[in-house]
């Protein structure tokens, strides 16, 4: 009997009195204590809910390419390879880059498209847009290593571009093309900097 009363005055249902079991206030007095100037006292969900931590709605990207934020920690070394790619291909430009590094950024650009297939795969992954990054860094390895105009680049560059649509990643592939122009046009992307 004791539980029953406990779980009634948990809830905030009234019931017969119980010895020994204090029984909620009652709407009226919620009232008056409203009409005084206080505040109404939670309710059970207010109070359970009141604990829980606030999710802020993720914001849209925008990190200016070439940058790749880390997405998963079992691509650091991918990330780390990507960059000092990325770096060493903006200082020589797209045109005078020699064989070497324009094989290394092949096979980077692979890398990349093939792992975001595989996130994009996987159930638990699948509709991540952490996603778009690995589409992103794998348009910007071909950019460098087989030129704005080659087939090669468009294919990476559709991946890209089918984030178009997702609210978050939009302002995102804009920033991706004013960078793809920036390169195509033979200006150096951090002049400014």
């Amino acid at each position: 009997m004791q539980i029953r009363g406990w779980l009634r005055a948990v809830l905030g249902r009234e019931g017969r009195a119980e010895k020994g079991v204090p029984r909620p206030e009652s709407a009226s007095a919620s009232a008056d204590g409203k009409k005084r100037g206080q505040e109404e006292p939670l309710s059970r969900v207010q109070q359970l809910l009141s604990g829980l931590p606030v999710c802020q709605a993720p914001g849209a990207f925008a990190t200016p390419p070439p940058v790749c934020p880390s997405v998963w920690e079992r691509d650091k070394a991918l990330l780390a390879r990507y960059h000092a790619y990325v770096d060493d291909a903006e200082k020589i430009g797209w045109r005078a880059l020699p064989d070497a590094p324009r094989e290394e950024g092949r096979e980077l650009a692979a890398q990349w498209r093939s792992r975001a297939i595989d996130l994009s795969s996987a159930k638990a992954t699948e509709q991540c847009d952490g996603i778009y990054w690995y589409f992103q860094s794998a348009a910007i390895a071909s950019l460098f290593a087989d030129g704005p105009e080659s087939e090669a680049f468009a294919r990476y560059r559709r991946d890209a571009e089918s984030y178009r649509g997702w609210r978050r990643v939009s302002g995102q592939v804009r920033l991706f093309d004013e960078y793809v122009s920036v390169i195509a046009s033979g200006t150096h992307p951090r002049a400014g900097r």
